[in-house]
């Protein structure tokens, strides 16, 4: 019948704009991502890139399938991860370490760590949790993000300064000053937009399921757009996340695909790899408070 194919149609919904919104937010790094994997190595220095951060996390969801069920976590960086990083980064520059094979070490005692606590159970640590917790953690990852946003948008504008007069002595690294108004423009036009489409989830305009279907997608339609402006905008510069043709190492010049755990350009100390379990033990209170709050 035709009501039987009509109701059918309805739990489809909300699965395509689960897979959009995740396809999206695998394939697509969020600000602080985009700060993280640059190769001009705003945060990392080119350690970490766009090609092996799509990888690992296509290698982890096909894990996650095979071996457990759907992943019960963001498979990427999310806000405490970014901070971690950007924090052990600054460690290890500090000590004159190694940060890509600290990530290696940090890596295999993180392993051991969830193979205890899967051992012992250890999820049941989750009912001492309360709500107030999950409203902290959440308010947390959203504080992460809306800092990192202004956070390079300041930096856009200390690059690209507003100046009444712009006569320079050398035509060389002149600042493009609609660079930072564009940016500017594209982040609160992106914000706004997404805010008032899911509004319009709620309003007397078009039919119900019209309404719920632009509310539900109003965050990438939002991006859609504002991604689309800046396209068609050809004669103002925007910085954009670079991406390598094909499966290449971001940053050729700093490592290759395989990272010697014992040093890539020098002996790593054997005291930092035992100690970097207390580095591994912070991530993974981390991932265990976003598997078992969030979800």
């Amino acid at each position: 019948h035709g009501d039987d194919a009509r109701g059918d149609v309805h739990p489809v919904i909300p699965v395509l704009r689960g897979v959009g919104w995740r396809g999206h937010s695998a394939g697509s790094p969020h600000p602080g991502t985009h700060r993280l994997c640059s190769p001009s190595g705003e945060k990392t220095k080119g350690m970490m890139g766009v090609s092996e951060l799509l990888i690992s996390t296509c290698v982890q969801c096909v894990l996650f399938s095979l071996l457990s069920a759907q992943p019960l976590l963001v498979v990427g960086f999310s806000g405490p991860l970014l901070v971690f990083e950007e924090a052990y980064y600054g460690f290890c520059s500090a000590n004159d370490l190694e940060y890509i094979v600290g990530r290696i070490w940090i890596g295999f005692w993180m392993i051991l760590l969830v193979l205890v606590v899967v051992a012992v159970e250890g999820s049941f640590m989750v009912r001492f949790l309360t709500r107030y917790t999950q409203e902290i953690f959440s308010f947390l990852i959203s504080l992460i993000f809306i800092f990192e946003t202004f956070s390079k948008l300041v930096t856009i504008f200390k690059e690209h300064p507003l100046m009444k007069q712009y006569e320079q002595p050398s035509l060389l690294n002149q600042p493009k000053p609609n660079t930072a108004l564009l940016s500017l423009i594209l982040m609160a036009g992106t914000f706004f937009l997404a805010f008032f489409l899911r509004k319009f989830k709620n309003s007397a305009f078009l039919p119900g399921k019209v309404r719920r279907l632009i509310g539900d997608f109003g965050v990438p339609i939002s991006i859609f757009i504002m991604t689309l402006a800046d396209f068609f905008i050809v004669d103002t510069y925007t910085q954009k996340l670079k991406v390598p043709d094909g499966l290449q190492v971001t940053n050729s010049t700093a490592r290759g695909w395989f990272i010697n755990p014992m040093g890539l350009h020098k002996e790593f100390p054997i005291w930092m790899m035992f100690a970097s379990i207390v580095p591994a033990f912070l991530v993974f209170i981390l991932i265990f408070l976003e598997t078992q709050i969030t979800t």
